[in-house]
């Protein structure tokens, strides 16, 4: 699978253990505990037409959302076993059960007709693994693939690094298995070459790492190259890490990428708008999904202060306050400096999504921003969404008289408040008076 962010893969854990440290985006930095971080999932027959597309070997594929076209997507391959894998973001496919009753979401067979039998009791069916929630996930996607053996594994992996100023080659003799284990009790066996990034990557750096990997011969040079493409990749997609793990040699001799995971940067997303349409929402969560689509920085936690804040400088500033006085956070919500009055309604509608909010703390500072509009917007909101908890507001900046009197004269029950600390212990003692009515 491949994903947007900071997700915690091997290889940003394995650089931490390092002593390395990565470039990360500030709000995946300080996120607090309980905090649900957003990414961008693909599937894994994206990331491998990703890598198929420049040049790197993976194994031979189809995908088929209708089972009747399974036993021809088989037959097409030609190969002499087949693996049938659904596509779900969520690991253990292979332990996990459908509500169909068949038992795992990955099979081995060399008869064409078995994948056909198999895609009726897959697709359109829920997948239940120890990653998915409880009532699992439906199958849309088979990836029915070509089996290939492995006789030896490795590990590879590119990604952002800021001490060295730019990307970073990872790679160990050690593959298949857990990549940390193997820095932190082997850390001999893990080898590293800093990439310029103005000049790319050199063969005679693929060369050293492919040798000490093991590979040889025409091997050595296969693999060698096989890391010039997978660096190809991670520049022309804007990537911030492409881990391969396996990066695997077969009995007849080839170097396979078996498995993959793509991390890409968001900001990249207006020039990579063929790769992000490849998001599946379908097993995100919905307010991520309505946050983006409203154009919202809104992440999920786990308080019952809703909060809702332009920049994400003060809105991690604001949950801080929240905290210092005894409150949770529910959210982190960053409403930017383009916000319009209609933002504020579905911010409103965002943030009092979740049942745990019991109050909602709204803190603007008018720099960009024209305080008359979210107050406005509050004011409409409010109106429309008819709010039943508590709502304090602390506005400061542009236009902040007409945006306080505009408050004042709603003849909504809103709390104003004089500055963030004001704006935190209003919040906590409305909500203790609402919890006492």
């Amino acid at each position: 699978m491949a994903s947007l962010g900071l997700a915690a893969s091997a290889a940003g854990r394995l650089m931490a253990r390092s002593g390395v440290r990565q470039m990360v985006k500030p709000a995946a930095v300080f996120a607090p505990a309980g905090m649900h971080v957003r990414h961008l999932n693909l599937h894994e027959f994206q990331s491998k037409e990703l890598m198929r597309e420049c040049g790197v070997l993976v194994q031979r594929f189809k995908t088929v959302k209708d089972a009747s076209l399974a036993e021809q997507a088989a037959k097409d391959l030609k190969a002499e076993e087949i693996v049938l894998k659904a596509q779900i973001h969520a690991g253990g496919r292979g332990k996990g059960t459908f509500d169909s009753g068949l038992k795992g979401g990955v099979h081995l067979t060399k008869d064409p007709a078995k994948v056909g039998e198999l895609a009726k009791q897959m697709l359109g069916y829920r997948l239940t693994t120890k990653q998915t929630p409880p009532g699992g996930v439906e199958v849309k996607t088979l990836m029915v693939a070509e089996a290939m053996d492995i006789s030896r594994e490795t590990y590879f992996a590119i990604v952002m690094d800021r001490s060295f100023d730019g990307p970073v080659m990872v790679a160990s003799p050690e593959g298949g298995v857990d990549i940390e284990a193997v820095a932190e009790n082997t850390p001999e066996l893990i080898f590293k070459e800093p990439v310029d990034i103005r000049v790319g990557v050199l063969p005679e750096q693929t060369d050293r790492l492919a040798a000490k990997l093991g590979f040889t011969g025409d091997k050595l040079k296969v693999a060698s190259e096989q890391m010039q493409r997978l660096y190809e990749l991670f520049v022309k997609v804007d990537a911030t890490q492409v881990e391969i793990n396996p990066f695997g040699e077969t009995p007849d001799g080839q170097v396979v990428c078996f498995d993959a995971k793509i991390n890409f940067d968001d900001n990249a997303e207006p020039r990579q708008a063929a790769i992000f349409a490849g998001r599946d929402t379908a097993e995100e969560d919905p307010r991520d999904v309505a946050a983006h689509n409203a154009g919202l920085n809104y992440v999920g936690m786990d308080g019952n202060i809703g909060c809702l804040v332009n920049g994400a400088g003060l809105a991690m500033a604001t949950m801080d306050i929240v905290k210092l006085h005894g409150g949770e956070p529910a959210n982190f919500l960053d409403c930017g400096g383009g916000v319009t009055e209609s933002m504020v309604t579905d911010a409103f509608q965002l943030i009092t999504s979740d049942p745990q909010v019991q109050g909602l703390l709204v803190n603007i500072f008018g720099g960009i921003v024209d305080c008359a509009t979210i107050a406005n917007g509050i004011v409409g909101a409010a109106k429309t969404l008819s709010l039943e908890v508590p709502l304090v507001v602390r506005l400061e900046g542009t236009n902040v008289d007409n945006a306080k009197a505009i408050l004042a004269n709603s003849g909504l029950p809103i709390i104003s408040a004089t500055d963030m600390d004001d704006a935190a212990i209003k919040m906590l003692k409305a909500m203790e008076e609402a919890k006492s009515k």
